[in-house]
């Protein structure tokens, strides 16, 4: 702990000030200005923007594909926890399992989904379908 204030003591001794008229600005958006959606962002991701949205267009597939990968890396695929924030929704459970259905566990959790990735692991010869990320490799 002390090592770490030390550190800190030290990037505060290295800054150099000027006169000049500072500016509040919020990195984590294009906008540069704060909104808790970004706050959010920043938290979900630790403050790095995940790798696989920009990826997501330079893909060689469909635009349909395109679309689809984009609402998943954004979070907006109408899994029921989605359409739970639009509408009502009886029943939050997966189809499958009767956990809770969101993105994640649709896509990676589930039952069905593991052994869907497992196989494609299997012909492809290597681990994926942990997260999204593992598959955006």
């Amino acid at each position: 702990m002390m090592q770490e204030w030390l550190s800190l003591v030290a990037i505060a001794e290295s800054i150099t000030y000027t006169n000049d008229c500072d500016a509040i600005v919020w990195t984590f958006n294009s906008s540069s200005k704060f909104s808790v959606q970004s706050m959010y962002n920043t938290v979900s991701f630790r403050g790095i923007q995940p790798v696989y949205t920009t990826v997501v267009w330079n893909l060689h597939v469909p635009p349909r594909i395109h679309i689809f990968l984009w609402l998943l890396s954004n979070n907006k695929t109408l899994t029921r926890n989605n359409l739970a924030k639009r509408q009502n929704v009886e029943d939050l459970s997966c189809l499958f399992c009767s956990e809770p259905e969101t993105i994640q566990h649709f896509l990676f959790d589930c039952c069905v989904a593991k052994v869907s990735w497992n196989h494609l692991s299997e012909i492809l010869g290597t681990q994926i379908g942990t997260d999204f990320e593992s598959v955006a490799r």
